[in-house]
């Protein structure tokens, strides 16, 4: 396997140039998959279905896909749980997964082809052909050049599929990774036809009641620390089971505890119950920029942006929170 960030680096174009000639696919992307990650696989199969190239999605995992993007082509059919069997000539194309390890990639053959695209920051370039680029405000933003330079039809449902991971990981063009290039792309997928008033209410505006009753869990739970700058909460396996919730509806809540006033970082642990038994799974969110919280994830073997990152470990849910305090304490 190539290691290191700049090795095998390849531009869209020769990504593009690649997709054309390859036999099979297995498209992949996180465990606890996001607007980008499954706007990424939507656009990618479908893609690959107009150009006739044979192709599955993939996202390691159980738990339900957030509802708020079973709207997106192909979603639905996605293999989950363990890495499926693959056929000869089969490359491996991982979108928006930061390591190996989120995409449970560690249960494929060692010889398999893999290419890597995304913009994490902290991405170690494990493909055999990595397109890292960690300036594009998502990984849509990128598969949408591949797409550009290979000079393949971007119709209405694969600009939509692109455009979701785009207004989902800029936070409906509000957070710092906004850029011009972030809007222009934003302007060229609505002139593909995307119907952005009918992606927002998709995305914002159809919350399912086992989402909002796990909200209120997480309130119910908050508690500021740090004179208000840490705010932090939790989510134990009582909860999903009396809400009626998976692990699917969990995504997003975070967002809501990083709008309290003053709080420049926070936190929702989450619990989680697995092969492994039982783990805390941890979102952090930096609100103003203060502490890089994907260097605190590294800390315990996660990763993600500056803004935005989190990690998974084998402790109960009190002993994380409290190694949160102290480490976002000792870094403001």
């Amino acid at each position: 396997m190539t290691e290191g960030p700049t090795a095998g680096s390849v531009t869209p174009a020769e990504v593009a140039e690649r997709l054309r000639g390859e036999k099979r696919i297995l498209a992949v992307s996180h465990e606890a998959p996001d607007g980008d990650a499954l706007g990424c696989l939507s656009a990618f199969l479908l893609m690959c279905e107009q150009l006739g190239i044979p192709c599955r999605g993939y996202v390691p995992g159980e738990s339900g896909i957030p509802p708020e993007y079973l709207f997106l082509p192909k979603v639905r059919g996605v293999l989950r749980g363990r890495p499926p069997s693959l056929e000869p000539e089969t490359t491996i194309y991982f979108f928006d997964c930061a390591s190996l390890l989120r995409s449970n990639s560690h249960g494929f053959p060692e010889d398999v082809v893999r290419i890597n695209i995304d913009h994490h920051a902290d991405n170690p370039g494990y493909g055999e052909y990595n397109l890292v680029d960690a300036d594009a405000a998502s990984t849509t933003v990128i598969l949408h050049e591949i797409f550009e330079a290979g000079g393949f039809s971007v119709d209405r449902e694969v600009a939509t599929a692109l455009y979701v991971g785009l207004v989902t990981d800029t936070g409906r063009f509000q957070y710092s990774n906004t850029t011009p290039d972030a809007h222009r792309t934003a302007a060229a997928l609505q002139e593909c036809g995307v119907d952005v008033a009918w992606v927002y209410r998709q995305v914002y505006e159809s919350t399912p009641l086992p989402k909002l009753l796990l909200l209120e869990r997480a309130l119910r739970h908050l508690e500021v620390r740090l004179g208000g700058a840490l705010a932090v909460s939790w989510l134990g396996n009582d909860d999903f089971v009396q809400t009626g919730a998976d692990e699917g509806h969990a995504e997003g809540l975070i967002d809501t505890l990083r709008r309290i006033h003053g709080v420049r970082v926070a936190a929702l642990v989450r619990e989680k119950s697995g092969e492994n038994g039982v783990q805390a799974k941890v979102s952090l969110r930096s609100t103003d920029g203060s502490l890089n919280v994907a260097e605190l994830a590294h800390k315990r073997g996660g990763g993600g942006h500056a803004r935005a990152a989190g990690f998974t470990v084998d402790e109960d849910l009190a002993t994380v929170l409290d190694w949160i305090e102290t480490e976002v304490g000792t870094a403001l």
